[in-house]
């Protein structure tokens, strides 16, 4: 058996899921606003919309789990609780105080192995472009891919109605959608900037997403940035946002994977 063979069937035993049907993967707040200062719990989802499920969170996929607001960065890893039969997998912050607050995760890699046309497939509609492109180049587009896979998530809470600049800060993940408006000065029918960076440069040509949560009614969309890693999004309606990007690199002289992928998520809600 080869080395991929072996990782792909200890993907299997472990519950690693294909890239192309890992599906989106965010946040979800137990509360998006409180008026007073509070504890807010939080569930790991995974697919879309209309198929989310409960991400199978256990503590060996965990790399940080942290609350970010302006008086610093607050670890919650004591707050977790993996996913059971009996629960589906929570964490929960302190007390926030007034101002806004950012929860961001960082996961392990996992692995996938794909076969060439469903790679191929999968790469296009995901948008990574410097995949397809050395892929083309190196003639390799009827060769199966194989990728190391991890997830960086965020979401914003506001507690009360002091706006805090933490909310248009990068907090340092590798693939990371960073609002250029304080989202909780949106209302149904504004626009909002965002940009995306990738190793913390501005990253052109990715492809990104807005899609309603559950409650919502905004319209689905999908841009792709400039030059400068920035889209703008014109949210329609009212509740909760999930955006969402992905991007992939080649790996040289691996001998895990072909690639490195990184599925990245911002989610938030319009009042």
């Amino acid at each position: 058996m080869t080395l991929l063979q072996k990782l792909a069937c200890l993907g299997l035993l472990l519950g690693f899921i294909p890239t192309a049907v890992a599906h989106d993967f965010w946040l979800a707040p137990g509360q998006y606003y409180s008026d007073e200062p509070a504890a807010v719990s939080v569930q790991f989802k995974v697919g879309h919309e209309e198929d989310a499920a409960n991400w199978n969170l256990s503590w060996d996929k965990i790399v940080a789990l942290r609350t970010y607001s302006e008086g610093g960065i607050a670890d919650m890893a004591a707050s977790i609780i993996p996913r059971s039969e009996f629960m589906p997998g929570v964490a929960k912050t302190a007390k926030l105080k007034s101002g806004t607050h950012l929860i961001g995760f960082e996961s392990y890699h996992s692995f996938s192995s794909l076969e060439a046309e469903k790679f191929n497939s999968y790469a296009e509609e995901e948008g990574l472009a410097e995949i397809i492109a050395y892929r083309e180049k190196k003639g390799l587009t009827t060769t199966p891919g194989t990728e190391l896979f991890s997830r960086k998530a965020k979401t914003m809470i506001q507690v009360g109605d002091a706006l805090s600049d933490i909310a248009t800060t990068p907090i340092g993940h590798t693939l990371e959608i960073v609002p250029l408006q304080h989202p909780a000065a949106i209302e149904p029918g504004d626009t909002l900037p965002v940009q995306v960076l990738f190793k913390g440069e501005p990253l052109a040509n990715a492809l990104i997403d807005a899609t309603p949560l559950a409650g919502a009614d905004h319209k689905e969309q999908a841009l792709t940035t400039d030059n400068e890693g920035k889209a703008t999004f014109r949210l329609t309606g009212k509740g909760p946002v999930k955006l969402n990007v992905i991007w992939g690199v080649a790996l040289r002289n691996n001998q895990q994977a072909d690639y490195e992928s990184y599925f990245s998520s911002f989610t938030f809600t319009v009042r």
